[in-house]
């Protein structure tokens, strides 16, 4: 994001931030809350969607690992959600994009409409990850639903209720308009704040869950991305990357061919941002919502000669995490360790609709904090859990270090103050003694907390071993 360069933000990462354009989200920056150190918790797409709708932890809420063909990962239709909350309360509620939180069962043809049934002609998935979801338990109390399914930006495969948007069809029937993704969902999003075909209520509060799929990728060429951002800003560009460790790692030439396109799907989603607030300014209700913008999980981009997500690296684990509240949230930046867990129970509470928190919920409600600067009723944690795919690693994050291990020991440990990019691991020997029993003391508090199987198990007990 384009903000972390201005001379407001540039020293609060305590890295570099990337060359991107992004005035949208620089201006969100500029008027409300920046978190510095918001956290994506586990850096893949379905276990944190989860996580941020359920406020519950993945071996509560059902997703512990992507969502895909042959897994029966799905969020639980009986768990009450954020947008079931607000439903109850009188919101109308609206999603649209990117999902990817359903269990994906062969319930299609082979046109890919769903049919409901394993038996012909239905039988078939109409895609390998994500996959469309019917009205009920499913979505999660959201009225109005506009889902793009698959990662290919400029094709996506589009089902919603409203049959104004997908040429005539039923919802469930399979539309492919072979549009730039962001821009669609965005045309849709501009007409619904305008209310323009009446799809809701006005005298009632309205709440809507936007999700893009890019810059998620593929990122490889001009077909993958916003053509006009690209070329306008970032074609034979050779200084995009600006990370140190993302050089002599074998993939920095790759990383650096494919950060233009995947930076210029940044910008394509930030020029669609910039529409939407704009309409919601039009729609007389700007001074009246709370606007976040946030992301699933990061992209390594060639760091650590890797790209994607799934790592503890700051790159993947670390997310962006702005909040606009006009009148009620002061422009600063926040150094809390907020958790996808945390962001339905602090959003209710903020809304006022703290006594609605669900009791399934794990996560805390920091909104009098973030409102008033108060923490003496919910302390800031001095940690986030990290967890790897399945079940396989568990970390946690302080302000120093970053600490992960796995089921047979094998330990990474960052000294963050000293090595802001995570090049050099050290052994946990090299640290002190009182900073080796903090973080086995919140990493074991974590598990426990989360009711990960490792704590049940006492594995945690028998992996994590040091000298002292």
């Amino acid at each position: 994001m384009g903000f972390w360069q201005q001379d407001a933000f540039k020293d609060a990462l305590g890295t570099a931030g990337d060359p991107v354009v992004t005035p949208a989200i620089d201006r969100l920056a500029n008027e409300g809350m920046v978190l510095t150190q918001a956290v994506s918790t586990c850096p893949v797409c379905s276990p944190y969607r989860g996580m941020l709708l359920s406020g519950a932890y993945p071996w509560k809420n059902g997703i512990v690992n992507n969502c895909r063909e042959g897994r029966q990962d799905g969020l639980r239709h009986d768990l009450p959600c954020l947008t079931d909350v607000l439903a109850e309360e009188g919101y109308e509620t609206m999603y649209l994009g990117k999902t990817h939180w359903e269990r994906n069962d062969p319930l299609f043809d082979e046109r890919g409409d769903y049919v409901g049934s394993t038996e012909a002609p239905g039988g078939h998935r109409m895609n390998a990850y994500d996959t469309y979801i019917p009205p009920g338990a499913g979505r999660h109390g959201n009225r109005y639903w506009f889902q793009c399914v698959k990662d290919v930006h400029k094709d996506p495969r589009v089902y919603s209720n409203d049959p104004s948007r997908i040429n005539g069809k039923r919802d469930g029937e399979q539309h492919r308009p072979k549009i730039y993704s962001p821009l669609l969902e965005a045309d849709v999003l501009v007409d619904y704040l305008n209310n323009t075909d009446q799809q809701r209520d006005t005298s009632r509060p309205f709440s809507v869950i936007w999700a893009p799929n890019p810059p998620h990728n593929p990122y490889s060429s001009t077909k993958d991305c916003d053509e006009v951002a690209y070329r306008e800003h970032y074609e034979g560009k050779s200084n995009l990357l600006c990370r140190p460790n993302a050089f002599n790692t074998g993939v920095e030439s790759d990383a650096a061919n494919k950060a233009g396109y995947y930076f210029a799907n940044v910008t394509g989603v930030d020029k669609q941002v910039n529409r939407v607030l704009q309409a919601l300014e039009d729609s007389g209700e700007a001074e009246n919502t709370i606007v976040v913008f946030t992301s699933d999980h990061g992209e390594m981009m060639g760091s650590h000669g890797d790209f994607g997500k799934l790592q503890l690296y700051d790159e993947a684990y670390r997310v962006p995490f702005i909040i606009r509240y006009p009148g009620r949230i002061q422009k600063r930046i926040e150094d809390l360790k907020l958790s996808p867990v945390d962001i339905m129970p602090t959003l209710l509470g903020m809304m006022g609709l703290g006594r609605a928190i669900p009791s399934s919920v794990a996560g805390k409600d920091f909104s009098e904090g973030l409102l008033y600067n108060d923490w003496s009723q919910q302390p800031k944690p001095a940690s986030s859990l990290y967890l790897g795919y399945g079940n396989r690693f568990k970390g946690v994050r302080t302000d120093r270090y970053s600490f992960q291990i796995d089921k047979d020991g094998k330990q990474l440990l960052f000294n963050n103050e000293a090595d802001p990019y995570q090049m050099k691991s050290v052994a946990l020997s090299d640290i002190l003694q009182a900073d080796r029993d903090f973080l086995m003391s919140e990493l074991g508090q974590w598990l426990e907390v989360s009711g990960d199987p490792w704590f049940d198990e006492k594995k945690f007990a028998d992996v994590i071993q040091y000298p002292g």
